[in-house]
């Protein structure tokens, strides 16, 4: 049975601005909702999976690159009816966030098992987001880019920002900041997050700032010209990001074993 959330109790930062603010509740959130869905989504996870096989293998060998690849798979199968489903306008985004992050705990429980770091999970949980991405439709990242940037989304998020209005979607909210248009197009702040709870629900909160890195892999792929360098999951009072359309993508963690991981991989790549 899906099970609803009580709006009214979501967790919400003490230290704000003096200026009053106004909170928009625009969606509803329960848990449960996928438990119907499961053979699709396991599906979907096997599929992620096959497509860094080899990067896993090289790394692991093949026998224990089979292990982690069935017992993240069953991992992933127990905690589908935990995972938080938002409905309301413009959920979507937010909604394939929760799935990626579930994915992404699903791969670090099963490595914890076997004496794994967060850090090498983070490794092959960046690789398969990245190789993921490169499947999504040229035209459907361009339209996601130009969406951010339209004239609509601007005038949106200005009027929210002369407001002081929060926008809140179930375990996330959202704080909107009018950007300069020089250094940034528009500033957004995320105060909550649901990705960030998800991971303290299930008791894993060391792959928590591995797990915010997720947008490092999504920025590239999706044209974000995104820069960040606080989290929640860092210890900060708010997620920042900070958007300019065409900038390049700059993003770090305050975290030490997080950025060295960060780098780590940046390196690799660029050879």
């Amino acid at each position: 049975m899906t099970k609803k959330a009580d709006l009214s109790q979501s967790r919400i930062p003490e230290n704000r601005d003096q200026k009053k603010i106004n909170v928009l509740n625009v969606a509803t959130q329960s848990t449960g909702f996928y438990t119907s869905q499961k053979p699709k989504l396991l599906s979907a996870f096997d599929e992620t999976a096959n497509l860094v096989r080899d990067f896993v293998e090289l790394v692991y060998g093949v026998e224990l690159a089979a292990t982690l690849h069935q017992e993240a798979l069953k991992e992933y199968e127990e905690l589908i009816p935990d995972i938080p489903h938002l409905k309301g306008s413009l959920t979507g985004q937010l909604n394939s966030f929760l799935m990626i992050t579930a994915q992404e705990v699903a791969v670090w429980k099963a490595m914890k098992k076997h004496g794994l770091t967060p850090a090498e999970a983070w490794e092959i949980c960046h690789e398969a987001l990245t190789r993921r991405m490169k499947t999504f439709p040229k035209i459907k990242r361009w339209l996601l880019t130009q969406l951010m940037y339209s004239r609509l989304m601007k005038r949106r998020i200005k009027k929210r920002a002369e407001t002081n209005t929060h926008i809140r979607t179930g375990d996330f909210e959202v704080k909107y900041i009018i950007g300069d248009g020089t250094e940034f197009d528009y500033e957004v702040d995320y105060v909550a997050c649901g990705n960030y709870k998800f991971v303290l629900d299930q008791r894993v909160e060391e792959f928590a700032p591995y797990v915010c890195m997720s947008d490092i892999a999504l920025g590239k792929a999706l044209g974000w010209g995104l820069t960040r360098t606080e989290t929640l999951a860092d210890g900060c009072k708010q997620c920042d990001f900070r958007f300019k359309k065409g900038g390049d993508l700059r993003i770090s963690s305050k975290t030490p074993e997080v950025q060295a991981t960060i780098e780590r991989i940046a390196k690799k790549e660029a050879h």
